[in-house]
């Protein structure tokens, strides 16, 4: 049982050091998406371990055994808050993963969900590592240190265990570290601002004047001016009617025909 506690206390340990980690990347987590999807999943083999011994405790004290019923239940609200934390850590961690792996339609949901599961697991949490630091405190260090190793039974297992753990959390968030990019390139925020740049682009310029990307559907027709010089001049359409897949016919307007140019012959012959 003393072995059980001991390797609970030092999981404990790391996971509070890895969890202040994750918290400092929530606070610009769009910024520090990459920090925060790695510490995520480092956190996760860890997490998996806690509950296993935490829940191997619990079998063991309601199952009867003699040396668990000495040590007696933790206090009232401790054991009650238990499978909350339990059910709020999965849920957590679980709708944080789907969010990297589901379709950028699913999302929404699932990113409500991991937000308000933080909120109710950061409370429950809270109330929960202060009902555990003075153990904690006390039985983590007995397996690291020097002195106390000796007399503590199986402390290299323990240490395996835990080293373990770590190190498979890190391959985990080395392999979904390579979502981050997509996740991004996938997101409403990254695709308005895509957006907002190409509505905001530049034009193009031909010989110095600037020219637009989009054509117009009006028809060009050329006139003369009084001095006998052709300009181009956009015609307004009018619809008439609808195609045959209803789209709309247009009929430009047929330029007036330029009497002052011939008016100015007549009066040169004169």
């Amino acid at each position: 049982m003393e072995a059980n506690s001991r390797l609970t206390g030092s999981t404990a340990a790391v996971l509070f050091v890895l969890l202040a980690a994750e918290g400092f990347t929530i606070v610009r987590v769009r910024a520090l998406l990459s920090p925060h999807v790695f510490i995520g999943m480092l956190l996760v083999p860890p997490v998996v371990l806690k509950i296993g011994s935490t829940s191997y405790r619990f079998a063991r004290y309601y199952l009867g055994s003699p040396a668990y019923r000495r040590k007696g239940p933790p206090p009232t609200v401790l054991r009650l808050l238990g499978p909350f934390v339990v059910v709020l850590t999965l849920i957590l961690f679980g709708s944080g993963i789907a969010l990297l792996l589901v379709r950028p339609s699913h999302r929404p949901p699932l990113l409500l969900l991991h937000k308000a599961s933080f909120v109710l697991w950061f409370g429950a949490m809270a109330i929960h590592v202060l009902g555990h630091l003075v153990d904690t405190a006390r039985l983590a260090p007995r397996d690291w240190m020097r002195r106390t190793r000796r007399d503590v039974t199986g402390p290299g297992l323990r240490q395996w265990a835990l080293v373990s753990s770590v190190a498979v959390g890190a391959l985990l968030g080395w392999l979904l570290l390579g979502q981050v990019g997509p996740w991004r390139a996938s997101s409403p925020a990254h695709v308005s601002s895509a957006l907002h740049r190409r509505v905001h682009a530049p034009t193009s310029t031909t010989n110095g004047s600037p020219s637009s990307s989009t054509s117009s559907s009006a028809p060009a027709s050329v006139t003369t001016n009084p001095l006998g010089v052709a300009s181009h001049v956009k015609l307004p359409s009018f619809p008439i009617g609808h195609g045959s897949e209803g789209s709309t016919t247009t009929l430009p307007v047929q330029a007036r025909p330029a009497r002052v140019h011939h008016h100015v012959r007549k009066k040169s012959k004169h």
